[in-house]
């Protein structure tokens, strides 16, 4: 199964979603492409799981540290901020998987609902957790935390800093740990009731 999934990869990052063939992730791996749709019925399906094989662990160490969470909320968020701007870094897999869904999701719209589904809406689930407990133990100001729409613009500049390293190449875009020390120091001011970290 890895072994599929790296091929798919590899073949979405060449050939785009609408090129990608089935037939030829199989000739990747060396298998028949009926196996390949024993796993996986569509291509959909295949690119799915190639998303869930890239985000996936990333979205389940967060979800875990938000339910193990015994200490500072900020100090979670700070966190989880910190592993968010990394994953802009990152070369390979995530990069390209993000641009596909960028490039293609106006022709093909399950682009949009398969982002939408493994990463935006788990990721928003994660920062509104956060949000909240901060509100609940008073250590975040709840008319702020709690506002609607905060996790969502909380979550925005890492997607905009992928984006920027995307269009005008590493050299050229915003450095992520310039825009990461920005984005910590605009939340801890307008979210905590002390000034912490300053």
């Amino acid at each position: 199964m890895p072994q599929i999934l790296e091929a798919a990869l590899a073949e979405f990052a060449e050939r785009g979603y609408g090129g990608a063939r089935m037939a030829a992730v199989a000739s990747r791996v060396g298998i028949a492409k009926g196996l390949i749709y024993h796993y996986f019925p569509s291509k959909t399906h295949l690119f799915q799981a190639a998303i869930r094989a890239c985000a996936g662990p990333v979205l389940a160490d967060a979800e875990r540290r938000v339910a193990e969470m015994t200490g500072s909320a900020w100090e979670l968020l700070r966190t989880l901020l910190e592993i968010g701007y990394a994953q802009v870094g990152e070369e390979g897999r995530k990069r390209h998987l993000v641009r596909l869904v960028i490039a293609e999701a106006e022709h093909f719209p399950e682009l949009s609902r398969l982002y939408e589904e493994e990463i935006l809406r788990p990721a928003i689930a994660i920062a509104r957790s956060v949000l909240r407990a901060g509100a609940a133990s008073g250590e975040f100001r709840a008319e702020i935390a709690e506002a609607e729409g905060l996790a969502e613009v909380m979550m925005a500049p890492t997607m905009m800093c992928s984006v920027w390293r995307m269009m005008l190449g590493e050299a050229s875009a915003p450095a992520p740990e310039a825009m990461l020390a920005v984005h910590l120091d605009l939340l801890r001011r307008s979210l905590t009731k002390t000034a912490i970290g300053a």
